[in-house]
């Protein structure tokens, strides 16, 4: 028996107009030593059939059907069924190049790596809106000169080539809880225990911005909750290796996208003494990074920095 070199994880909901190119794109890589973890997560539409199809056609295929219970539960699920020496993540409106699966294992193989951490393109249905690829090829030796590297920011697994033993020998898995930056935490938790991980400057996956996908999440409280504990996480993972200094602008950075979230939230007016609330214990457990004026002054009254974003767009578009 060969022993399985690739995991691809998909998981599926309702993405029925979408989801051939994805598979497609799966069974015409050029490297087939593959399996593709094929979950749908209680879908509504005809993306349960298309699936069946598709497993039927392809013995790398493995299918699998549960009801409705979230993109984390059903990822969560793909890792423990995957038996390949390597992970990858694919939306199902998403695709990759075809010969992207070759140059992963290529790199991943000769470099050591843990984890390769590549760029992407972005679609939606005018065409191409951007490409996101790092700048260089380059490899770490552990997580300080990794995050010395980069730039902090909200990772995708989606662009993440993962080795599956980081991950099941320290048993991490996506928090079911969140709705909002669970990918971040996922893969922050991940690159702490790399002992290598590669940036590969090339863009192997690419996007499609529908306006259900998994990329686009409606702003709802549990959103912006979910903002400040991603923010918290990440802040426990910066003090616990000594690179607040290295990474206190840019936590900071990161937590204006609660704001901005704020802004953009229908029912902020309703909702803001409850935000205040948690905008202050945010603020309680990470004063110790958190030293800019808007994260001084949202701590005594979000509706400040809310209102002064809202005038900043009111001067950007007369």
């Amino acid at each position: 028996m060969v022993n399985i070199m690739v995991s691809i994880i998909v998981p599926v909901y309702n993405k029925q107009n979408y989801l051939e190119k994805c598979l497609d794109s799966i069974i015409n890589q050029t490297y087939d030593n593959i399996e593709v973890v094929l979950i749908d997560d209680g879908s509504t539409d005809d993306s349960a059939i298309i699936c069946s199809r598709y497993a039927k056609r392809d013995k790398r295929f493995i299918f699998i059907r549960q009801g409705n219970k979230g993109v984390s539960v059903t990822r969560n699920l793909g890792i423990e069924r995957a038996r390949g020496k390597w992970i990858c993540f694919l939306d199902s409106d998403d695709f990759l190049d075809l010969d992207a699966i070759e140059i992963l294992v290529n790199t991943a193989e000769s470099s050591k790596s843990d984890i390769v951490y590549f760029g992407c393109r972005e679609y939606d249905s005018s065409g191409l809106l951007g490409v996101r690829e790092l700048t260089v090829y380059k490899e770490y030796s552990n997580l300080r000169c990794f995050l010395n590297g980069t730039h902090l920011q909200p990772l995708s697994a989606c662009v993440n080539f993962i080795r599956k033993d980081v991950i099941d020998s320290h048993q991490v898995f996506f928090n079911e809880n969140l709705e909002h930056n669970e990918d971040g935490l996922f893969m922050y938790s991940l690159y702490c225990h790399a002992k290598r991980i590669t940036t590969l400057n090339k863009a192997l996956y690419n996007i499609y911005l529908s306006s259900d996908s998994i990329s686009r999440k409606a702003i709802s409280m549990k959103v912006l909750r979910d903002n400040l504990f991603f923010v918290t996480e990440l802040s426990k993972y910066v003090r616990q290796r000594d690179l607040v200094l290295e990474y206190q602008d840019e936590i900071n950075n990161l937590s204006k996208s609660f704001f901005v979230l704020a802004l953009n939230f229908d029912s902020f007016e309703d909702h803001k003494v409850e935000l205040q609330e948690y905008y202050r214990i945010f603020y309680k457990e990470n004063n110790d990074i958190l030293n800019t004026w808007f994260t001084k002054i949202g701590s005594l009254d979000i509706s400040i920095i809310v209102r002064l974003l809202k005038f900043v767009h009111y001067l950007k578009n007369i």
